[in-house]
């Protein structure tokens, strides 16, 4: 299959529909936005060895993920997709490209059709390196207030939307729901200070909102939840670790007023909300542990080395 002929076939797949006005066929895709309206736009690239091993998974379920993590960021932004952009890294080496493609794309059209989300343009290449696709994507926000990493203030509570750890190990970095359910809900029930999605581990991703917002916060372990993927015969200390620094959960960490944390107690049926901290003056990152002792939050988490 020539490159023409695979772009026109996902022209065919993945017809315009508002708001692309333009899109599989062109040099760029034509938005319409609303009248003073804001387009929300997010992007990440996932590799072969790095983010999935294509030696033990599906291209299918690779496609779907380099959509979900970008879904994931939306819905850290309160923001509903629109359309996404796919850029690919295809190893010369691949013995059926075209089957390796339609798989690819089978995983990411599911998870675009869940979403209403367009398939609007990319790029394709070949090359002796290994795998690697990057998925741009835009979004609508959900909310005239867009809730920043840097807005947590003194006083707020701080609440994760589900328990982690453990995701890299039993595969559910491939298969998680991005929280796009409850942004929808936060952005019509609650005011929020600060939001981000928790990709690279709460003891990596917590300290950067909080140096975003100019803030230090308090943590209690025993309010951490953990995922029933961590193994639950190892000792509590290493499942506590498990959670905070697996990544890869793709949970929603958000900041609330004192005010607001009542409505995310009794928020509806599916949507669950854990008080895991607050917000204070200073810097950095204390824990109250179980035997009543307070430290600092370990380093943990994942930093890509550049």
């Amino acid at each position: 299959m020539t490159e023409n002929e695979f772009l026109q076939s996902l022209a065919l797949r993945f017809p315009a529909r508002h708001p692309v006005l333009h899109g599989i066929g062109d040099d760029g895709a034509v938005l319409q936005a609303e009248p003073h309206g804001r387009v929300i736009v997010v992007t990440d690239m996932l590799l072969d060895g790095i983010h999935f091993r294509l030696s033990e998974i599906t291209p299918a379920l690779a496609g779907r993920k380099a959509l979900a993590v970008n879904l994931s960021d939306l819905a850290a932004m309160l923001a509903k997709p629109t359309a996404a952009f796919i850029s690919l890294a295809i190893p010369r080496a691949t013995s059926d490209s075209t089957a390796f493609l339609q798989s690819l794309y089978h995983g990411l059209q599911e998870l675009a059709d869940e979403f209403h989300c367009v398939i609007a343009g990319g790029d394709t290449n070949s090359w002796d390196g290994p795998f690697a696709i990057n998925v741009a994507l835009t979004g609508s926000p959900l909310s005239t207030c867009l809730p920043l990493r840097s807005g947590a203030r003194p006083g707020d509570l701080l609440f994760v939307t589900g328990p982690l750890g453990g995701s890299l190990a039993s595969g559910r970095h491939l298969t998680f729901r991005p929280r796009l359910d409850i942004a929808r809900w936060l952005a019509d029930s609650v005011r929020v200070s600060a939001l981000m999605d928790i990709s690279d581990g709460l003891a990596t991703d917590l300290p950067r909102m909080m140096q975003a917002s100019g803030t230090s916060a308090r943590l209690t372990a025993a309010d951490i939840p953990i995922h029933s993927d961590v193994p639950p015969d190892l000792p509590p200390a290493l499942r506590l670790q498990a959670a905070l620094s697996d990544g890869e959960d793709f949970e929603l960490l958000l900041a609330v007023p004192p005010a607001a944390a009542t409505a995310l107690r009794s928020a509806p049926e599916g949507l669950a909300f854990q008080q895991i901290g607050s917000v204070e003056t200073g810097q950095g990152i204390t824990i109250l542990m179980p035997d009543g002792q307070s430290s600092r939050l370990p380093a943990g988490g994942w930093q890509h080395r550049l």
